[in-house]
């Protein structure tokens, strides 16, 4: 088992150069309009899995995916023969079944440092390290995403002992953590002598480095055993949001495509814990309360129409780019066999609830792949008894190019 040294590692990943985007404009279209350069989503892309001229496929190909019943218990005791697989469209037999309570848990816990919900995430993670991780038998590791300062551990280490896990997430620092590769951010801010509405909107998307992903990933890929590879994290929508400009927009849904690409092939389910921004609804009016002054004299009375109209048109941008953001999130959890669950609980008790079932009713279950010359498969898992089943909708198999 390897530990993740952070200052200088060379990654087995890679995954992408350093690049900061910013767009300015004086209203809404030039902020649709503006762009800014990004990198080549395709041109950096790892080259994941073995090469098929060297390496024959394997005979079967295992899937990690959750069955609960209708009122979202664990669905225990499934068999073989109570499985449907559906490979490319062919149905194809279930070989082996291995139930959650038989196979190692490895879990990566990963909080977003900030002010506002820090304490709750804590709370959340404490709870669900203490459901879900069984001493000696499991293992995980727990880091924080983003932040003002950088991550103030030089290692990162994997921990089979739930109270030793704990006093880690207490200790954690609510402004510090690794890079993120979702750091999107829009800001509106107020100008004196701007006869065109006296705002100027400026949005940035910003990343480089070694990202928490990569982190989680080759801390993933450390530990070779047999296990079901978890990653549970908090995300926030803002953070994943395509914002206005079509090239942030290529380059976020390069990083969000490469993300999950990795985590299918490496069968590491992603559960996410979704933290809402609830002065963002696409219902209240952001200028209620706030007093215009009008730029040219005799303006609508002196009541600072242009600028009114400027607020209330900004909004509705805000709301798509946010709702846009918010549907990358759910991606996360949906195309890699996990889930998301958006919660306004305190400490959300009811996502860490709803996660920690489907943990307790995972299953790896293998089969043997249709043998077709095409290296991503689609996949759909059902079950003969009702029970409720998410499992990634693809898979690789052989050569990825």
């Amino acid at each position: 088992m390897k530990t993740l040294a952070i200052p200088g590692i060379i990654l087995l990943l890679g995954i992408w150069p350093g690049t900061a985007l910013a767009q300015a404009s004086p209203s809404p279209q030039a902020a649709q309009d503006a762009g800014a350069a990004a990198p080549s989503a395709d041109a950096n892309r790892p080259k994941l899995g073995a090469s098929a001229a060297t390496s024959p496929r394997p005979r079967f190909a295992p899937v990690l995916l959750s069955a609960t019943d209708g009122s979202g218990a664990p669905a225990l005791g499934l068999t073989k023969d109570q499985f449907t697989i559906v490979d490319n469209s062919h149905a194809v037999p279930a070989l082996k079944v291995f139930n959650a309570a038989d196979v190692p848990l490895h879990l990566a816990v990963v909080l977003l440092a900030g002010e506002g919900t820090f304490s709750q995430q804590q709370a959340a993670a404490i709870d669900l390290i203490k459901r879900v991780i069984r001493p000696k038998i499991d293992e995980a590791f727990v880091v924080t995403a983003r932040g003002k300062k950088p991550w103030p551990t030089p290692n990162i280490d994997w921990k089979q002992d739930p109270e030793e896990l704990v006093r880690t997430i207490e200790g954690l620092d609510r402004n510090a953590g690794l890079h993120d590769a979702f750091n999107f951010s829009m800001t509106t801010s107020e100008t004196e002598l701007d006869q065109n509405g006296g705002r100027n909107t400026l949005q940035t998307y910003s990343a480089g480095g070694m990202s928490v992903f990569d982190a989680v990933f080759y801390m993933m890929n450390s530990d070779p055993r047999p296990a079901r590879r978890v990653l549970v994290i908090f995300r926030d929508p803002w953070g994943h949001s395509p914002g206005f400009g079509g090239r942030v927009n290529t380059a976020v849904e390069g990083r969000l495509a490469q993300i999950i690409a990795v985590a299918q092939e490496m069968h590491v389910a992603t559960f996410v814990i979704g933290l809402e921004d609830n002065r963002v609804n696409g219902v209240a009016d952001n200028t209620i309360g706030k007093n215009y002054i009008s730029v040219h004299s005799g303006e609508n009375g002196g009541g600072g129409e242009s600028n009114r109209q400027y607020d209330r048109m900004m909004e509705k941008e805000r709301a798509r780019a946010y709702e846009a953001g918010k549907s990358n999130v759910q991606r996360l959890g949906a195309e890699t066999g996990g889930a998301t669950f958006w919660s306004t609980k305190k400490n959300y008790p009811d996502a860490v609830a709803s996660i920690a079932n489907l943990l307790a009713g995972q299953y790896i279950v293998t089969f043997a792949p249709e043998d077709i010359a095409k290296a991503l498969h689609t996949l759909r898992v059902t079950t003969s008894t009702g029970a409720k089943v998410l499992s990634p909708p693809a898979f690789f198999y052989g050569e990825i190019k």
